[in-house]
């Protein structure tokens, strides 16, 4: 049975392949905030049922979604390419912690926002009944909470072990690891519109930045 080593053992020397989804990754996850529509705050709850029963807020949140799960590939690409390195022990790390985050908050981001909160909104808006939103409001502030949060803080870290890595790996551009960590570190849901959007252009600007970065590298090393 091949175990992940032997993966990355196999794939060590294909990492322009995985910086693909990293560019993926990062791009979905700028479209999340600017296709969400952000009315789930407003104090009117018809505003609020609208939103969650809404297409864009059901397509924001698979693109987000999408975003995270092609996540874990790329940043696994950008491992491959520390691999051997000085910074591979700290590279390794940023990914693991990573990976765990990604992993508590996925259900939320493809799960209760855009399925189950969509379906509240739209039984609120069939029935009449704005009460029922208290329901989306206990999902959030209850279970949701307990693995969504912690993720957010779990991810943090690793977007910061994995800015340590890239600015000392001598190879990537310093400052491409930091956009895209303060990008991933600020992935905050009660952050104004405002914020969200620019959260996620820097962790898009960040991501293509270093994917960019490790595809011109091997471009280079291929033509020696």
């Amino acid at each position: 049975m091949r175990t992940p080593a032997d993966f990355v053992q196999t794939h060590r020397h294909r990492p322009a392949n995985g910086a693909v989804y990293l560019v993926a990754s990062s791009l979905l996850l700028v479209a999340f905030p600017l296709v969400r529509p952000f009315t789930d705050r407003s104090h009117n709850p018809a505003e609020v049922a609208d939103a969650f029963a809404s297409a864009p807020w059901l397509i924001a949140h698979i693109l987000g979604g999408l975003g995270f799960v092609l996540l874990p590939v790329g940043l696994l690409a950008l491992y491959i390419f520390l691999q051997g390195s000085r910074v591979e022990h700290r590279a390794f790390q940023g990914l693991v912690v990573s990976w765990i985050g990604i992993g508590l908050m996925l259900p939320t981001v493809l799960g209760t926002e855009p399925f189950g909160l969509r379906a509240i909104g739209q039984a609120a808006i069939q029935q009449g009944n704005t009460d029922l939103l208290a329901i989306a409001s206990a999902i959030r502030s209850g279970p949701q909470a307990r693995f969504f949060f912690p993720g957010l803080v779990v991810l943090a870290i690793g977007a910061v072990l994995i800015a340590v890595a890239v600015w000392n790996s001598g190879t990537l551009p310093r400052w491409s690891g930091v956009i895209f960590a303060i990008g991933l570190a600020l992935f905050f849901p009660l952050f104004p519109r405002v914020i969200r959007v620019a959260d996620g252009l820097l962790i898009g600007i960040g991501g293509v930045w270093i994917a960019w970065s490790i595809l011109l590298y091997k471009g280079q090393s291929e033509a020696r």
